[in-house]
């Protein structure tokens, strides 16, 4: 049985609006990373200090979705940026994100530690060179609790999750949504990760969904992001 239209859903993001994000967001991340390198070889090496890395890996995916998403769609139509749902949220709902994402913060930390999973320990190694100076803190902080969370959220809430909900459905949208951001999230040594990762996803879907704005969805992933940076900076 199909599922029944949304009537919430004013405009529908079609196939074309999808496939051509993804490839334009493709082609500038792409042509961007070229250039990078072109200019300082250096750049996305081992040799290269890992903030180096990460903020330029996140800049040229900000770039490619914010350009991509705002030329496809937001400067094509009456909405604007509203049609992603990049809505002025209510007060509420910003404090609701935070706590949402405090909690799910901490359980997931403590069943790390109790089921010895290792994510946190994994995570800090990762970050143990970075994390020694209060430059790298703070660099660290910005790219993956302010830059990063932006891109994601309209990339995978924005534009994949408002793709797929009036075509299957919003439960069965949430679930695909997540399943494909738990992808991100994929470790071979520690694979509960994903499971984590796609847990985040329907979280982050249905604070959009109950919210009605993106940003309470931007607000919950940058606040999980500054939660783990402290926690593997100040264990």
């Amino acid at each position: 049985m199909p599922p029944h239209p949304d009537p919430t859903l004013s405009y529908r993001i079609t196939i074309r609006n999808f496939i051509g994000i993804t490839l334009m967001t493709v082609l500038i991340f792409v042509i961007g990373g070229i250039i990078v390198v072109r200019l300082d070889p250096s750049i996305f090496t081992k040799e290269r200090a890992l903030l180096d890395n990460l903020l330029w890996f996140s800049l040229l995916a900000s770039v490619g979705v914010l350009a991509s998403t705002g030329y496809v769609l937001a400067s094509r139509t009456a909405m604007g940026w509203a049609i992603i749902g990049l809505t002025r949220p209510e007060a509420r709902w910003v404090l609701i994100a935070v706590s949402v994402a405090a909690a799910l913060f901490f359980a997931g930390e403590r069943l790390d530690a109790l089921m010895g999973f290792g994510i946190m320990e994994s995570t800090r190694a990762s970050y143990a060179a970075t994390l020694k100076s209060e430059v790298g803190l703070i660099g660290l902080m910005a790219v993956l609790a302010i830059i990063l969370p932006i891109s994601l959220e309209i990339y995978f809430r924005g534009v994949l999750f408002n793709f797929l909900r009036p075509m299957l459905g919003l439960e069965a949208a949430i679930g695909v949504s997540a399943l494909v951001y738990g992808l991100l999230f994929f470790n071979p040594s520690i694979p509960v990760y994903m499971a984590y990762g796609v847990v985040q996803g329907a979280v982050f879907c249905l604070l959009f969904v109950r919210s009605g704005s993106l940003w309470t969805a931007i607000v919950a992933n940058g606040t999980l992001s500054a939660l783990t940076v402290a926690k593997v900076a100040w264990a």
